[in-house]
């Protein structure tokens, strides 16, 4: 956690997260979102830290909390409007981020992004608008002073459908509900958080600048929301000089709702040229559990020293063989490994290259194979498949490589030879 100093002197916090490829750390993406989420909470929603991973999968990305908000300071001055000191804190947080030639993504949806790409062009690579908004005099006032009373009702507890309009593929999860009244309460107390859309909605229209925009602009938005009039979407669009306008499936308001990875895919091609989303949190893999055989007994017969040498040969005997089939060691296990294989077929292939090698070394392993889907959770995979194929290699007998009836027929055809052991019960794992 970083802070900036505004011009005025208020600091705004900020973070930035760097992506794990060099060649994407030259990229810059600032991200400014709407709503009174302070960015702590960002981790503790499964579609924020999504929408994070992928794009930090393009490059640096600055998130920040506006004044009023979060971990930065209160509001000092409520003569001026909120958005415009909001676009202050922008500026403040590119520079002290080093931030030189920036993709802003913004979904506030109020023009904070706008105001700063007009009044920095020249640190503005590209300028991505999700779910902007342009109505005539009469047509907001009317937008106005219905949302005013909603956002009223929200502050003030008295109105539990905000999250249905939103967030509507969501309203129904509890604890997504949860999660959004913990981050609004820790966002900004009732007071603070009256005042700060009081200021935003004397804002009109015209105040966002879209005819003054230089640099390339895209407008993202999702054709089944409500909270936006899509009419309002497109009248955005169509301001903004040589504007492209980029249709997604949906109905959720936020980035972070929804299909998530779809607005990851669109930022990709913009920053990248390249449409990419992060791998999928739940995959259908092969999963390879291993465990040297007898090796309490060895580690006692060879000493400290030469048992950790012989564990490091082990270790790299199997991500070589791993590795060379496409597949990852997800961890260690002591004197095994749990591992991840594109296939059935690779993860028999690398079960036979490693018994092989580690047999010229006198070692001997049992090894369990299992497919089926597999649950993402950071570094680690969890997961029934995962349990049945710790179970199945708990079977094995020294040197045997034991798979399950739904691996042996993911390689039907093959001239992989099998031996049937028959139907067994494993504990913890429902039926045969």
């Amino acid at each position: 956690m970083r802070y900036a100093r505004a011009a005025d002197g208020t600091h705004v916090a900020f973070r930035v997260l760097d992506p794990s490829d060099a060649e994407a750390a030259r990229n810059d993406i600032v991200l400014v979102l709407g709503g009174l989420v302070p960015m702590e909470f960002f981790d503790e929603e499964p579609g924020a830290r999504r929408l994070l991973a992928g794009i930090t999968a393009f490059g640096r990305v600055i998130v920040f909390d506006r004044r009023g908000l979060g971990l930065s300071d209160p509001v000092a001055d409520w003569s001026r409007p909120i958005v415009d000191q909001w676009a202050d804190d922008l500026a403040a947080v590119v520079a002290a981020a080093g931030v030189r030639d920036a993709v802003v993504f913004t979904a506030d949806g109020y023009g904070v992004g706008s105001r700063f790409a007009v009044a920095h062009p020249d640190h503005v690579r590209a300028l991505l608008l999700f779910h902007p908004m342009w109505l005539s005099d009469s047509e907001y006032d009317a937008w106005r002073a219905a949302r005013h009373a909603l956002i009223r009702r929200n502050v003030e507890g008295e109105d539990d459908d905000f999250v249905a309009q939103v967030a509507p593929s969501r309203a129904g999860d509890r604890a997504f509900r949860a999660w959004y009244d913990r981050a609004g309460r820790a966002g900004a107390s009732p007071a603070t958080a009256a005042r700060i859309f009081e200021s935003i909605f004397q804002s009109r229209p015209h105040d966002q600048l879209f005819e003054q925009l230089t640099v390339p602009t895209f407008v993202l938005y999702r054709r089944g929301i409500t909270y936006t009039p899509l009419d309002a979407v497109r009248a955005a669009a169509a301001r903004i000089p040589n504007a492209r306008l980029i249709e997604l499936d949906g109905v959720d308001q936020w980035p972070f709702v929804g299909d998530v990875d779809a607005v990851v895919a669109e930022v990709g091609a913009i920053v990248v040229g390249e449409r990419r989303v992060p791998p999928p949190e739940r995959l259908l893999a092969a999963v390879m559990f291993t465990d040297l055989v007898g090796s309490t007994e060895r580690a006692a017969a060879l000493g400290d020293a030469r048992w950790r040498s012989l564990l490091d040969r082990h270790d790299d005997v199997v991500r070589a063989s791993v590795s060379r089939c496409g597949g990852t060691v997800v961890k260690t296990t002591g004197d095994g490994v749990l591992a991840l294989l594109p296939s059935a077929g690779t993860a028999i292939t690398a079960a036979q290259r490693l018994r092989r090698e580690l047999a010229e070394d006198g070692l001997d392993v049992y090894i369990g194979i299992h497919v089926g889907d597999v649950d993402r959770r950071g570094d680690d995979v969890s997961g029934l498949a995962v349990n049945i194929a710790a179970r199945a290699m708990g079977v094995a007998a020294p040197g045997e490589i034991i798979v399950t009836g739904v691996a042996r027929g993911a390689v039907a055809g093959t001239a992989i030879a099998f031996e049937p052991l028959g139907s067994r019960v494993l504990k913890g794992v429902p039926g045969e």
